[in-house]
This record gives C-alpha cells, structure tokens and sequence, in this order.
C-alpha cells in the first residue's frame, strides 16, 4: 500500500519518508507483525499527537501488530525513528527502526524468510533465522539494542526462546 506523496507531505512527512511511503509502501498484511488494518484507533496513515511530559509530537501512525487494539507502529515526524506506541492505561513508547527506510526493509525480509522457511527443515528455517537476524541487527543496530525490544522478541519467537 502507498501513499501519495503530496499526502504525505501535507502532513509534514520528511521528503526521504514520504519517497518510500509513496514508491515503496508498506505491505497490508503480514503474518504477526504487521497490519495496516490493525483494530481500533487511530488508523494508518493519520496524524496522531503524542504528549512526551515535555512536548507534543506529532508522529504519523503505520498500522499496527495484526490484531492488536493496544499498539501502533508510528513515524516520529521529528527525529524520522519508526516507533512502537503502546495505548490504553500504561502508554508507552520503544524504537522499532531508527529509519522509515530500515523499517520498511525489515518488514520486507520479514516476509520472505516466511515463503523460505516453508520450504525447508526445522535446522535450516533457524539457520536462516538467525543469518537474517544477523544481517538486520547489522543494518539498523539500534532494533536489537534491548533483549526485551520489539525486533529481539520477535526472533527470539521464532526462534523457540523464551522472552
């Protein structure tokens, strides 16, 4: 799914973002981890102010986990960090990505180690695993920065560790 650039920009997305927004996209559906269509408020693609105690910024919402009412995916219009905003009583926020761009080719590889590892073996799918997590901490370090961060869990999932 994309954005047209010109929407984009009237809400304030940075041009670099609002190119891969509108060129590249972001997928509808993906197993888990990512759904433009994810339950409840706000939607993809809206402006959603968020009040950090010292400010109110303005983050961009990408959708969210699938079948999650309780956390969003949003771009920090200001610093350009792809971020996991959790809503309701307790709110929260963690960097996912330190890029748009990095976010978007984490979703990306995300998917294809699905329609890889249905192919092979049990040793093979985590052998791929792990090379592919290997490959993504390299390109953005900052997503695996934490044991208990959002990319770290997500492996360790699909990796059979306890998190």
């Amino acid at each position: 799914m994309t954005v047209p650039r010109a929407e984009a920009a009237a809400n304030g997305v940075p041009e670099a973002d609002a190119r891969v927004l509108a060129e590249v996209g972001l997928p509808a559906e993906l197993s888990v981890v990512f759904s433009l269509a994810a339950p409840g408020e706000p939607e993809a693609f809206t402006l959603v102010p968020v009040d950090t105690g010292d400010s109110v910024v303005k983050v961009l919402c990408l959708g969210g986990p699938t079948g999650n009412r309780e956390m969003r995916y949003c771009l920090d219009l200001e610093d350009g960090y792809v971020i996991l905003l959790t809503l309701g009583e307790q709110p929260g926020a963690e960097i996912v990505n330190t890029t748009l761009d990095d976010f978007v080719e984490f979703l990306y590889r995300f998917g294809l180690r699905f329609g890889h590892v249905g192919a092979v073996g049990d040793r093979q799918a985590d052998e791929y695993t792990e090379q592919l997590r290997a490959y993504l901490e390299a390109r953005d370090p900052q997503a695996f920065a934490e044991e208990d961060c959002w990319w770290s869990m997500v492996f360790d999932r699909l990796l059979g560790k306890e998190f």
